[in-house]
């Protein structure tokens, strides 16, 4: 029997250090860029949202203050979502009459954070992938960190899903 036993070994020749999550956690999500500066501070808790310019029922142009929430930043843009803004919507710079059209959709990598009972989207950064598991970088802004709960299967989850 000497001859017919085997061991799979695999060498890994770097060091990645950050958290190990299986390949089925991960899951995308399609988000809104906008330019960082049409987003404002507002509403009653002082949240980020942005100048939506919308008709009301008899044709006037009405602006208001929409939530959104935050996922990305890159030097110039915000990933935002949130309810109430799509695709083909009007932000209004604030203090200025210039307007954006919310039309370019890009997608990002992450997890579903379970820490709170219910399904939140989570960006992630790769750093070494294999077949059964990714690792990925800790400390991510919008992302997850040390000790949190995610969805072992994404698959079988939805945002703002509630998790029993």
């Amino acid at each position: 029997f000497a001859t017919e036993r085997y061991v799979k070994l695999e060498l890994l020749l770097t060091d990645t250090s950050g958290l190990k999550i299986p390949n089925t956690a991960i899951t995308s999500k399609d988000f809104l860029v906008i330019p960082k500066n049409y987003i404002t501070k507002g509403g009653d808790s002082g949240e980020d949202g942005i100048l939506k310019e919308y008709l009301d029922e008899k044709g006037n142009a009405k602006v208001e203050f929409t939530p959104v929430t935050l996922f990305y930043e890159t030097e110039d843009a915000y990933y935002i979502d949130g309810e109430g803004v799509s695709v083909g919507d009007t932000a209004l710079l604030p203090d200025s009459n210039e307007r954006f059209l919310l039309k370019e959709l890009a997608s990002l990598e992450g997890v579903y954070n379970v820490n709170k009972g219910y399904a939140v989207f989570k960006r992630i950064e790769k750093l070494f992938e294999n077949e059964e598991y990714t690792i990925i970088n800790t400390g991510t802004s919008y992302g997850i960190s040390m000790y949190d709960h995610i969805a072992l299967d994404s698959s079988s989850v939805e945002e703002n899903d509630i998790i029993h």
